[in-house]
């Protein structure tokens, strides 16, 4: 995973892109000839589709966005080829050895979860998006509104979450088993205090099981996760440079 966006590539975009053509009256007129040339005023132009404007007819594109678009889809392609490969390699090697892992962050409805709290249903990874989330997870309860988002959605996919890193599952799950105690102490129900003190029970007994296991998935965390987030960080450069690309493709400007 050591591949890189090309650092010229990008430092060619942020040079380029702070080049601007005169004010030109026919800029973004109709054209006839694919591929044909102008000069108006001191810059050239090109008979083509605008890749931002005016999509689907040829009108008179400055050939500097052509230039500039051409190496921003080559880039974003890079980028976007990188960041999933790096992310389908920590799946394949992260899921089999996180079975305890799984386990442990099951959601139930008996645990009041917290903001951020990160909880495994239906084959994927949700976080809590507000305190007080007793809701599974279901098509109903998911969005940025309501109880539930997908945790860290791959690039290739937004509705599949990815594994959290052990010390984020610990820290909610010891906290957790001390929230049900504390529950189990303060309800008069008898039927409740013992499914509270189960539930307590269990989750502490699956930290000791997950605690046995939990190096193998940091082990994989360690060594792929620091190049994923280098990735992620460029493919956010690439979404930023493409605001400046559509920006120098303006027929106004």
């Amino acid at each position: 995973m050591n591949k890189k966006i090309s650092a010229l590539l990008l430092t060619g975009f942020l040079i380029f892109g702070s080049m601007t053509p005169a004010q030109a009256v026919t800029s973004g007129s109709s054209c006839t000839s694919l591929g044909a040339k102008a000069k108006i005023g001191k810059n050239d132009y090109v008979c083509a589709k605008n890749p931002f404007f005016n999509t689907t007819k040829l009108t008179w594109v400055w050939d500097g966005c052509i230039e500039l678009n051409t190496d921003f889809v080559a880039g974003f392609k890079e980028a976007t080829d990188a960041i999933r490969a790096a992310e389908l390699d920590r799946m394949i090697k992260i899921e089999p050895v996180g079975a305890a892992l799984r386990d442990l962050i099951t959601w139930d409805a008996l645990i009041t979860y917290k903001k951020s709290d990160v909880v495994y249903y239906g084959s994927t990874y949700y976080a809590a998006v507000k305190a007080g989330a007793n809701k599974a997870p279901t098509a109903a309860n998911i969005g940025a509104t309501k109880f539930w988002s997908v945790y860290n959605p791959s690039n290739s996919n937004s509705k599949i979450g990815q594994m959290p890193a052990p010390v984020k599952v610990l820290t909610s799950a010891n906290a957790q088993v001390a929230s049900l105690t504390s529950a189990a102490v303060k309800t008069s129900s008898e039927s409740l205090k013992g499914k509270y003190t189960a539930l307590s029970a269990s989750l502490a007994a699956k930290i000791s099981t997950f605690d046995s296991s939990k190096s193998a998935i940091q082990s994989v965390v360690d060594s792929i996760d620091p190049a994923l987030e280098e990735f992620k960080n460029t493919f956010t450069l690439m979404l930023m440079i493409k605001s400046t690309v559509k920006d120098k493709c303006n027929p106004k400007y």
